[in-house]
């Protein structure tokens, strides 16, 4: 017969081990559906409301897209995107890397340059970032992975009374503590990675789109955060070399059939040729 533990020792010992599977467990988390979507929404909030706070921002995110061609074949395309925002009317985005893209947004109009095609294409835009992204969603069906954050809410754009899932758990990437949430809305899955501590800016992101011709899935990193950034005024100006050819921007077919015919005959902003 083993000795018995002194009572002392052995209370000691009891709440070594309650404190450690305490810690195992992580104290406070979430343990429900409900409670771990509260806590997803929470930490989105958080975030977000860190990005309004900021009236100019830039930062560089690198993009791994599975795309699929017209042929139907699967396609891995590797991006490298710089953007730099001033709200609540000012958008520049350069894309380099298997695409060569400029994106400029004054206020007034939108410019798109294909450095690669040598070509651009011009559009009057609404007066805010806001609007603007909910046109070229609507009249061009264009969107890209930093859209929903350069929204004056970010959580207005990621979260709706749809969204499920939430807190999926903590994980470590080098020395940084990350909190990893993962949500499903009609049509989309997607995950996200914020700091714990810190800046609550996001570090990653996977989306997955079910009914996406175009693209199946969306690897975003991002990197240099700045919400501070020095921003030359010339930044938000669109310039365009002298030789490439202007195009027109093909709106959906159901939003032509339903524009007024004035707003679709608007002539475009002017643009500075180099």
């Amino acid at each position: 017969m083993r000795d018995p533990v002194p009572f002392t020792k052995g209370v000691v010992a009891l709440t070594a081990l309650a404190t450690s599977l305490s810690l195992a467990c992580g104290p406070g988390e979430p343990r429900t559906d409900a409670e771990r979507l509260a806590r997803g929404r929470e930490i989105i909030e958080r975030m977000s409301a860190k990005l309004t706070a900021a009236p100019v921002f830039s930062v560089t995110t690198s993009e791994i897209r599975d795309e699929i061609r017209s042929s139907g074949a699967s396609e891995q395309v590797t991006l490298t995107r710089a953007t730099v925002v001033r709200k609540p009317d000012r958008f520049y985005s350069v894309v380099t890397g298997g695409r060569h893209n400029e994106v400029w947004y004054d206020g007034v109009g939108l410019t798109l340059v294909l450095h690669n095609e040598k070509v651009f294409a011009q559009s009057r835009a609404p007066e805010t970032i806001d609007k603007t992204l909910d046109a070229l969603y609507e009249r061009y069906g264009l969107s890209t992975p930093i859209s929903d954050y350069v929204y004056t809410s970010p959580a207005k754009a990621l979260l709706t009374e749809k969204t499920t899932g939430g807190w999926v758990g903590r994980e470590t990437a080098g020395e940084q503590q990350l909190d990893h949430l993962a949500f499903k809305d009609t049509g989309v899955t997607w995950e996200i990675w914020i700091p714990t501590v810190g800046d609550p800016l996001p570090q990653k992101t996977v989306t997955q789109f079910a009914d996406n011709k175009q693209v199946r899935k969306i690897e975003t990193t991002f990197k240099d955060w700045n919400l501070a950034p020095q921003i030359p005024e010339d930044r938000f100006s669109p310039t365009v070399p002298a030789d490439y050819e202007g195009i027109a921007m093909v709106q959906r077919a159901r939003v032509l059939r339903n524009m007024p015919k004035d707003e679709g005959a608007a002539p475009p902003p002017p643009v500075d040729k180099k």
